[in-house]
């Protein structure tokens, strides 16, 4: 006789403990210890604090981020200008 897996649904060996393909637990006892220890861990996390009903709490908006301009355009322009003016020192003579 060969065991299910109940996660994959794929068919193992009896000797089998866990599946072979998915590394589920084949064993019902073993998946049953192991949903207890999951219970018993997420039972030990705190829970979120409650906030209390008698105070308002304000959180002011954040301004927007100011973009930093970039020095691009300015360069272009200069670089531009020198070029008009070395075409132009170039023609008169």
């Amino acid at each position: 006789m060969s065991k299910r897996c109940p996660e994959c649904h794929r068919i193992n060996e009896d000797t089998r403990i866990f599946c072979s393909y998915c590394g589920g637990t084949l064993d019902a006892n073993l998946r049953l210890i192991q949903d207890l220890e999951k219970q018993k861990e997420l039972s030990k996390e705190p829970a979120a604090p409650k906030q209390r009903g008698d105070v308002n709490f304000y959180t002011p908006r954040r301004t927007p981020q100011k973009k930093k301009s970039s020095a691009a355009p300015w360069v272009m322009f200069f670089l531009a200008a020198a070029v008009a003016m070395a075409v132009w020192f170039f023609m008169n003579q």
